[in-house]
C-alpha cells in the first residue's frame, strides 16, 4: 500500500488576540477547525470553497507559513516540525532545523499575484538563482526556464516587464528550485485570461506527469477543478464539508453547501475538452522557432519587436529598415536594408528571405496633420504610399513564400484610427482606414492557402509617429506584448492593444457617431 504523502489530522490554526474586558484571550480566533485529510503522492488535490473559508490559511499552514495550533501534519509519514513556535522547539529539538529546512525543500508554493510575490528590484535570474543556492540545487536557472516554457532571454528582465502568464511561470520555476514533491498552488490563474489561464493548466498537468509532483490548487472556479483535479476538499467556515474524488463530488454532491456552490457555478455544463481547446485559440499562430520578417525594426515598436521575438523563441528574425545601423547585432538576426515604397527592394527581400513563416508590417509614416492643414498633397500622398501601398507590396511579395511554407501569417499594424477619424491626424487616418479595408481584402484572400491575416489597431502610442498626440500614450513594448499574446492565443484575428483602443472599440460598437463627436473634440 503507498504511503499517503500528506496527512492531517484535527488541524487547527488560531490567528489574533481578542480582547475581553481588560485581559486578553490567548487562544485567539479560530480559523481552522479538526482538519482532516489525506494526499497521495502525484495527486493533484483541490481545494475549493467560498472567500474567508480557510482555504489559503491552509495552504499556508501546510507551507509553514501559519503556525498550527491543534492537531498535526504528516509528511512521508513524518511529523511536520512547526517552526512558528521556534523557542519550544530549539528547548525540545535542537535538531529541529535541519529537519525544518529539508521539508520546506520538498513543499513549495506559488502566490495568486506573482508580481508582489516577486522581487521588483531583482531580475527574473536573479530571483531564480536564489532558491538555487539555498537548497544547493544542481538545475540551472536556463533548466529551469525550459521546464516552465520559457526562454533564457528572460534572465535579465525584470517582473513589470513581463505579462500576467508570464510571471506566473515564473513563479512556477522558483517553486520548481529544490525539485519539491508538493506545490501548493493559491489562485494561480484567477487573474488571467481565459487562453492563459489554460496554458498553467496544462503546464501543471505536464509536471505532475513528468516529475510526479502532488500539487494543492486552491481555487474557487468548480470548471477549473473539474479540468485538472483529481479530488476535492470543499471548505467552509474552517472546516472540510466533503471530499472525494471529482466526478463523484460535481454528479453527486452529499453536502448542502456543495450543493449550493454547483449550482451557484456560472458554467454548470461541463465541457471535458475545454483545457484542450482553449490553449490555443482558431487564428493561433506559433512564434517560438518561427522565420520572422519585421518592417521598420530600427526604433519605436519595430524595434521592440524584435527584442520580444528573439525572447519569445524566433529561430530567425529578418529586421528590415532604411537604416540598418540601429540594429541589433544578434546571431538570430538578419539586417536587411529596405524602402518598402520600392517594389524591386521589396521583391528581392522576398526571394532572400524565403523561409518566413511569419511577416510584421510595421513600416509607416504620419505627417501629424489635418486633412485641410497643409495645402501641399505631399505628406499625404507619402502616408498613403508607405502606409497603404507599401504594405500591400509586402504582402504580395511575401503570400507564395508563406504559402510555400505552410500558410504563416502576417500582421498589419494599423492604428485605432483606421476606424475612426482624428482631425488632428487626418490624412494618417485614411491611410490607415485604407489599409484596414484591403486587411480585410487580403485575409479573405488569403484564407484558401492558410495564411492567417491579423490587423493590430492600437491607440496613441509613444513613438516619433504619435509625437503630438497628448498623454497618456502606450509604451511600444506593451504593444508588442499584447501583440505577440494575441498571436499566440489566436482568440482574435483584430487585436486592440490599451485601454484607449478597447474604449474607441466599445464606443463604436455602441454609437459609432458619438466618438466621432467625441474626436472632433479634440482639433486645437
Amino acid at each position: 500500500m503507498v504511503e499517503p504523502l500528506l496527512q492531517a489530522r484535527g488541524l487547527g490554526v488560531r490567528l489574533g488576540m481578542r480582547r475581553r474586558f481588560l485581559r486578553k484571550d490567548d487562544k485567539g480566533y479560530p480559523i481552522l477547525s479538526n482538519i482532516n485529510f489525506t494526499m497521495q503522492p502525484g495527486e493533484i488535490l483541490a481545494l475549493v470553497g467560498e472567500s474567508g473559508s480557510g482555504k489559503t490559511t491552509l495552504g499556508r499552514a501546510i507551507a509553514g507559513l501559519t503556525q498550527i495550533q491543534a492537531g498535526s501534519l504528516l509528511f512521508q509519514g513524518q511529523p511536520i516540525v512547526d517552526p512558528g513556535n521556534v523557542a519550544t522547539i530549539r528547548t525540545k529539538d535542537r535538531a529541529w532545523y535541519p529537519r525544518w529546512r529539508a521539508y520546506r525543500k520538498d513543499i513549495q508554493m506559488i502566490f495568486q499575484d506573482p508580481l508582489s510575490s516577486l522581487n521588483p528590484r531583482r531580475s527574473i535570474g536573479q530571483s531564480l538563482d536564489v532558491p538555487l543556492r539555498n537548497f544547493g540545487a544542481a538545475t540551472t536557472v536556463d533548466e529551469l526556464f525550459d521546464q516552465v516554457g520559457l526562454t533564457s532571454e528572460f534572465k535579465g528582465l525584470y517582473p513589470h516587464r513581463i505579462s500576467g502568464g508570464q510571471r506566473q511561470r515564473v513563479g512556477i520555476a522558483r517553486a520548481l528550485a529544490g525539485a519539491p514533491k508538493l506545490i501548493i498552488a493559491d489562485e494561480v490563474v484567477s487573474g488571467l485570461d481565459v487562453s492563459n489561464q489554460a496554458r498553467i493548466l496544462r503546464l501543471l498537468l505536464d509536471l505532475r506527469d513528468q516529475r510526479g509532483l502532488s500539487v494543492l490548487f486552491i481555487t474557487h472556479d468548480l470548471a477549473v477543478v473539474r479540468s485538472l483535479a483529481d479530488r476535492v476538499l470543499v471548505m467552509q467556515r474552517g472546516k472540510i464539508r466533503e471530499d472525494g474524488p471529482v466526478r463523484r463530488v460535481f454528479e453527486s454532491p452529499s453536502h448542502s453547501y456543495t450543493k449550493k456552490l454547483l449550482r451557484a457555478a456560472p458554467s454548470p455544463e461541463y465541457d471535458p475538452d475545454w483545457l484542450a481547446e482553449t490553449v490555443k485559440g482558431p487564428f493561433a499562430m506559433d512564434i517560438e522557432n518561427a522565420t520572422v520578417f519585421v518592417t521598420g525594426a530600427n526604433r519605436g515598436i519595430g524595434a521592440r519587436f524584435v527584442e520580444a521575438l528573439l525572447l519569445r523563441g524566433a529561430a530567425k528574425v529578418y529586421a528590415a529598415a532604411r537604416d540598418v545601423a540601429a540594429l541589433p547585432d544578434d546571431p538570430r538576426v538578419v539586417k536587411v536594408a529596405l524602402d518598402i515604397t520600392d517594389a524591386d527592394a521589396v521583391a528581392k527581400a522576398a526571394v532572400e528571405a524565403g523561409d518566413v513563416t511569419l511577416l510584421i508590417n510595421n513600416a509607416g509614416f504620419n505627417s501629424n496633420t489635418g486633412a485641410l492643414k497643409n495645402p501641399s498633397m505631399e505628406d499625404a500622398r507619402r502616408e498613403m504610399e508607405v502606409n497603404y501601398f507599401g504594405t500591400l507590396s509586402m504582402i504580395r511579395a511575401f503570400a507564395p513564400v508563406l504559402k510555400a511554407n505552410g500558410g504563416g501569417a502576417i500582421v498589419n499594424m494599423l492604428s485605432i484610427l483606421s476606424r475612426v477619424a482624428l482631425p488632428m491626424m487626418g490624412t494618417l487616418c485614411a491611410s490607415k482606414a485604407a489599409s484596414l479595408s484591403m486587411t480585410q481584402a487580403v485575409r479573405a484572400e488569403l484564407k484558401a492557402q492558410g495564411t492567417k491575416v491579423f490587423a493590430v489597431m492600437p491607440g496613441a502610442v509613444d513613438t516619433d509617429m504619435s509625437k503630438n498626440f497628448p498623454p497618456p500614450k502606450l509604451d511600444p513594448a506593451d504593444v508588442v506584448r499584447a501583440t505577440l499574446n494575441g498571436l499566440e492565443t489566436g482568440d482574435e484575428d483584430d487585436i486592440y492593444p490599451g485601454d484607449m483602443a478597447q474604449g474607441l472599440r466599445a464606443g463604436l460598437e455602441h454609437d459609432p457617431k458619438e466618438v466621432e463627436a467625441e474626436l472632433a473634440s479634440c482639433l486645437p
